[in-house]
């Protein structure tokens, strides 16, 4: 999914893809050859871009929790899926093959484990591991690949304390989008972010920050 907007000068672009559909990272590639932006924000933290890099330099095996197990089984009735996630994989090799800087939006590892720690009770942990079975037996009644993933993190987002931490990055994301466009010289930015944060950042962004 897509949505441009003009900022302060800037002219940015909104990609919001489903982690894991293969189809999605190439739409990505596509639109990156396409752009050429002058810079990249994604949703990812520093870490993380970091271990993708590694990971692309040399493949090593991933393990999956049972929750991704799950949502990649529901999410290949639309179409071929992998781990990692071809979006963000897309997005490491455009950078590195274009000499781009990928810009962290997401919260660093360390202040992300901190306030889950303090915001996720003993109770909402515990309810979200009674509900796996649950969860990998029910049916979404989606029609497509956006409205699984928008019903699955519905259903993820019932836990309280898991929503609290979701909540938490939505406004640390858009902090960091602030922070980067004030300082930023080129004139075109390409954000990128998994499709469960793309209504609320489109929103943020159309509202002109």
């Amino acid at each position: 999914m897509i949505a441009r907007f003009q900022n302060g000068g800037h002219d940015i672009t909104l990609f919001g893809g489903i982690k894991g559909l293969v189809r999605d990272g190439d739409d990505l590639r596509n639109e990156l050859n396409q752009d050429h932006p002058d810079a990249i924000y994604i949703v990812l933290s520093r870490e993380q871009i970091d271990g993708l890099s590694a990971f692309l330099k040399d493949p090593f095996e991933l393990s999956m929790s049972d929750y991704e197990i799950s949502y990649g089984l529901h999410l290949s009735v639309y179409g071929e899926v992998m781990t990692p996630p071809p979006i963000y994989i897309e997005a490491v090799k455009y950078a590195e093959e274009n000499g781009k800087e990928l810009k962290p939006l997401d919260v660093p590892e360390k202040e992300y484990s901190d306030f889950y720690v303090k915001n996720v009770k003993i109770f909402d942990l515990l309810r979200n591991s009674l509900r796996k079975r649950r969860v990998t037996r029910m049916e979404f009644g989606d029609t497509s690949p956006e409205d699984f993933v928008r019903r699955w993190e519905e259903t993820m987002n019932r836990v309280k304390g898991l929503k609290r931490v979701e909540d938490y990055r939505l406004s640390y994301i858009e902090g960091k989008i602030r922070e980067y466009l004030s300082s930023e010289r080129g004139s075109t930015v390409f954000i990128i972010t998994e499709l469960e944060f793309y209504d609320q950042l489109k929103k943020f962004l159309s509202d002109g920050i």
